[in-house]
């Protein structure tokens, strides 16, 4: 990304790749990507807010581009994600930071501010509500949802099924992906025309050129690093959740204690899907600014609707005060 400085950084007894904007010793943010992402998923944020006079941080996250990916599912367990976030700070010495997230990322972000709460000056979620800890296990949950319709999260628990599917050609996967989430693509409605037995079969692939938002381009940058890494470490976060779950629930913590803002896209999935969770987050926070939802936008909402999530970013930084 243009005006960054990239390098390998140790964390948490792995080494990150991380893009790092703006003068060391200024208010930090760490940015955090979600699926299937990487730290190049915030081009159009990381400058803006290096040129706001914060030391922007972005990393690959475990498993993504060019940082470290174990093969071991339990590796991926959010207690060990977040360590990787606070020993990325502890790299650059940011005693404190603004965390912001988007997807998986986000749903980090909420646990950095839940188990470091001293770290954390504020928190931004992007697409994914704060639901507290639930009564059950994720998988169990989803298995009553859905029944024996398919769910991708379910069908990512498999091991190794999913690479063989989305490993083939990943260019055609990121390009499904990416267009069926965003907003034009939700918009379509559309419905597998057999029956459903992989991933690829409930994602549309796009008609016409690539949108201004993820140009062929951009795509290529995509492409290189899930060709480098693989998407074993990525779907392992998914293989990763009743674990994660187990750890959450025994530790008792519930609340979120920062400052905290929420973004969300009218056509996302996630927020049609988590519409509970959405409704009961301002209970499960100490101080939640705002909900906000962008009319008309999907699930890539930092990247479908730069402007208006650096614009409401802004705000919401500036009113953190010194």
């Amino acid at each position: 990304m243009a005006n960054a400085i990239e390098q390998r950084v140790e964390a948490n007894g792995l080494t990150f790749h991380v893009s790092e904007y703006g003068e060391r010793g200024r208010p930090a943010i760490i940015l955090l990507h979600g699926f299937p992402e990487c730290g190049y998923s915030w081009r159009y944020q990381a400058p803006f807010l290096a040129g706001q006079g914060y030391h922007v941080l972005v990393p690959d996250l475990r498993g993504y581009g060019y940082s470290d990916a174990p093969k071991d599912p339990m590796a991926y367990r959010q207690s060990e994600l977040v360590k990787d976030v606070i020993g990325i700070l502890d790299a650059f010495d940011a005693g404190q930071a603004v965390v912001i997230g988007h997807d998986w990322g986000c749903a980090l972000a909420w646990q950095v501010a839940r188990e470091y709460p001293q770290r954390v000056r504020a928190v931004v979620g992007l697409s994914v509500p704060y639901p507290g800890i639930g009564p059950r296990r994720p998988t169990e949950q989803m298995r009553q949802a859905f029944g024996e319709r398919f769910f991708y999260q379910l069908y990512f628990q498999q091991p190794e099924i999913p690479e063989q599917e989305l490993e083939a050609d990943v260019r055609d996967f990121l390009r499904r992906m990416y267009h069926a989430l965003s907003g034009p693509g939700m918009r379509e409605k559309h419905r597998a025309a057999k029956p459903v037995t992989g991933f690829l079969d409930i994602l549309q692939p796009p008609q016409g050129p690539q949108p201004s938002w993820m140009t062929e381009s951009d795509l290529d940058v995509y492409v290189k690093r899930f060709e480098n890494s693989g998407l074993t470490g990525p779907i392992n976060w998914y293989r990763a959740m009743d674990a994660s779950w187990e750890e959450q629930h025994a530790d008792g913590r519930q609340r979120i204690q920062p400052t905290a803002l929420f973004i969300g896209g009218e056509e996302d999935p996630v927020i049609q899907f988590a519409a509970k969770a959405l409704e009961r987050m301002p209970s499960q926070m100490d101080d939640l600014t705002d909900i906000i939802i962008l009319d008309g936008i999907g699930h890539w909402i930092q990247m479908e609707a730069p402007d208006q999530v650096n614009q409401h970013l802004k705000t919401f930084l500036d009113g953190l005060g010194s």
